[in-house]
C-alpha cells in the first residue's frame, strides 16, 4: 500500500487534496508486480497444470480458460489478475520439495477466481474513492469557509477510513478464498498441511512486529486467524494416502533442479554438487556449467542423462524436455545444424501441446541455418504455425514468422506477421501500420489472412486495453 501524501502549504492544499483522490485510485497498480519478468518453460508450466487443472475442474472452471504464468521472484507468493490468470512466483515452486504447499496456494487463488474477486474489488475500490471524494469535498468547503485545520482533519480523516473501509473488504476476499480452498481440496481428496505449513512460514516472518501492526490496516488476515479458521474446518478430515504426490513429485524433483541450475550461482552449484553423482546433481552441474560459459562440458554431461534415461526407458516427455535444453545448449555453442536435429527429436517426444516452445526454438534454428533453401523454410513455417494453436500471444513467434515469410518473398504474410508481433507487444501504430499494408498486399484469395488484418486493425482502435487490465486488477496471496 502506497502511503498517502501529507497536506502541504496553504498554496499547494488544492493541488495535493486532488492528488490524494487520485493515489489513492491508482495505488493498488503501482506496485512491483506492474513491471514483472516472467518465465517462460514447457516443462514447468506443464508441472504447473498437472498441479492446477484437478483443481480448476474441482471449482467447475474451464481449464482451457485459465493461463498460469511463472514470475521471476524469489519472493513466496501468488497472484490472480485480469480474470482468469495466475501467476506463481518461482520462489514459491522452489519453497518446498512436495507439492503440498503449491496446491494449496493455487486452491486459495482458484477460490478468488471462482468467486470474481476481482470485479468485486475493482466495485469495493470505487466505493472507498468515492467516501474519499466527498471527504475531499467536504474539507475543501470547510477551508474555503476559514477553518483549514477542520478541513485538513476531514481530508485527511476520509483518506484513513477509505483505506479501512477497502482492507476490511480484501481481509473477507482473503477468508473466503481459504474457505473455497478447503472445498476444492476435499473434493481431489488432498490435506490442507501445505497451505497451513506456508502460513505458519508467513506468521514466523511477523514475529517481533506483531505489535506494530495495526490489522485494521491490512490487506489480509493475520496468518493465525488463517490458519485458525483452516484447522477449524479441516480437523475432521483425514487423508493419509497422497496419490497425487506419489504421481507429481518425480516431476517436481526434475523441474526444482532446473530452477536451481538457471537461478542460483553457477559457481555455487557446481561447488555444492561436486562430489554427488546423481541425476539430479548432475542436471544441476550441466546447467552451471553451461551458464558458465562451459558449453561443451555441460553438453558431455546432458548427453549422459539423456543415454541414462534412454537406457531406463523413461518417460518419453522427460527425455523430450532434456533434448530441448540440448538444442539450446548447441546453438549457444554455433552447433545449428545439430541444434536442429536436436530440437526435431524434442518434438518427436512431446505431446503437441509440451512442443509448442520447442518448435519456435526448431524453426528459429532452421532460419538461422538456411538463407535460400525454400523447402526448409516452409518447415519453419508449418512449425510455427502449428505452435501458434498453444502460443497464440508469444510475439517472438510471429518475428520468425516474419523473417521465415520474407525469407520466401510473401510480402502480404510477413507484413501481416509483423502486426501480430506488434500487437502483443502493445505497439498498436505499429501495428495498425502493418495490418494496413498487409490487406494491400494480401493475394485476394487469402481471406482468412485479409480478415486477420482487419480484425487487428479493428482491435488496436478500441480504447480499452486489455494488456493494461490484466496488469492492473491483481490479488496476492
Amino acid at each position: 500500500m502506497l502511503n498517502f501524501c501529507k497536506i502541504l502549504k496553504t498554496s499547494q492544499r488544492k493541488k495535493t487534496a486532488i492528488f490524494f483522490v487520485l493515489s489513492f485510485l491508482t495505488a493498488f497498480s503501482k506496485n512491483s508486480y506492474a513491471n514483472f519478468s516472467l518465465i517462460r518453460d514447457a516443462e514447468t508450466e506443464k508441472f504447473l497444470r498437472e498441479l492446477s487443472n484437478p483443481i480448476f475442474k474441482a471449482a467447475n472452471l474451464d481449464v482451457k480458460n485459465i493461463k498460469i504464468y511463472i514470475v521471476n521472484d524469489d519472493s513466496i507468493n501468488a497472484f490472480v489478475s485480469g480474470g482468469q490468470n495466475v501467476f506463481i512466483n518461482t520462489g514459491l515452486i522452489r519453497k518446498y520439495n512436495t507439492p503440498d504447499a503449491l496446491i494449496g496456494v493455487i486452491a486459495h487463488e482458484t477460490g478468488h477466481i471462482a468467486a470474481g474477486h476481482i470485479a468485486r474489488s475493482s466495485e469495493a475500490m470505487d466505493n472507498a474513492g468515492n467516501f474519499m471524494l466527498l471527504s475531499y469535498l467536504l474539507g475543501i468547503g470547510a477551508a474555503v469557509a476559514g477553518s483549514v485545520d477542520a478541513g485538513q482533519a476531514l481530508i485527511l480523516g476520509g483518506n484513513n477510513t477509505a483505506e479501512r473501509l477497502y482492507m476490511k473488504f480484501t481481509r473477507g476476499q482473503e477468508e473466503a478464498a481459504d474457505k473455497h480452498a478447503i472445498e476444492y481440496l476435499d473434493k481431489i481428496s488432498y490435506p490442507a498441511d501445505g497451505l497451513i505449513n506456508l502460513l505458519e512460514f508467513f506468521e514466523t516472518q511477523m514475529i517481533g512486529y506483531k505489535d506494530q501492526i495495526d490489522e485494521y490496516l491490512m490487506s489480509h488476515p493475520v496468518s493465525k486467524k488463517r490458519i485458525d479458521l483452516i484447522k477449524a474446518n479441516t480437523k475432521d478430515k483425514k487423508f493419509s494416502d497422497k496419490k497425487i504426490n506419489q504421481k507429481l513429485q518425480p516431476h517436481m524433483d526434475l523441474i526444482l533442479a532446473k530452477l536451481e541450475g538457471f537461478m542460483e550461482s553457477p559457481d555455487s552449484t557446481l561447488i555444492k554438487y561436486k562430489n554427488k553423482n546423481d541425476f539430479l546433481s548432475n542436471y544441476k552441474k550441466s546447467i552451471a556449467l553451461f551458464r558458465k560459459g562451459h558449453l561443451e562440458d555441460g553438453l558431455i554431461l546432458l548427453n549422459k542423462l539423456i543415454e541414462e534415461k534412454l537406457e531406463k526407458k523413461a518417460n518419453s516427455t522427460e527425455i523430450g524436455f532434456l533434448y530441448e535444453i540440448k538444442g539450446q545448449f548447441l546453438f549457444e555453442l554455433g552447433k545449428v545444424f545439430d541444434s536442429v536435429v536436436a530440437y526435431k527429436k524434442s518434438i518427436e517426444l512431446l505431446k503437441n501441446e509440451d512442443s509448442a516452445q520447442a518448435k519456435i526454438s526448431f524453426a528459429s534454428s532452421v532460419l538461422s541455418l538456411s538463407q535460400n533453401d525454400s523447402d526448409l523454410i516452409k518447415i519453419a513455417i508449418k512449425n510455427l504455425q502449428d505452435a501458434k494453436k498453444y502460443e497464440e500471444e508469444n510475439y517472438f513467434l510471429y518475428k520468425q514468422l516474419a523473417n521465415a515469410y520474407n525469407k520466401i518473398n510473401d510480402e502480404g504474410r510477413s507484413l501481416l506477421a509483423l502486426a501480430e508481433y506488434n500487437f502483443y507487444r502493445g505497439e498498436k501504430d505499429k501495428s495498425v501500420k502493418y495490418a494496413q499494408e498487409a490487406k494491400d498486399k494480401l493475394p485476394k484469395d487469402a481471406k482468412e489472412e485479409i480478415t486477420r488484418a482487419e480484425d487487428l486493425i479493428a482491435l488496436n482502435k478500441k480504447k480499452d486495453d486489455k494488456k493494461e487490465s490484466k496488469k492492473n486488477n491483481f490479488t496476492l496471496f
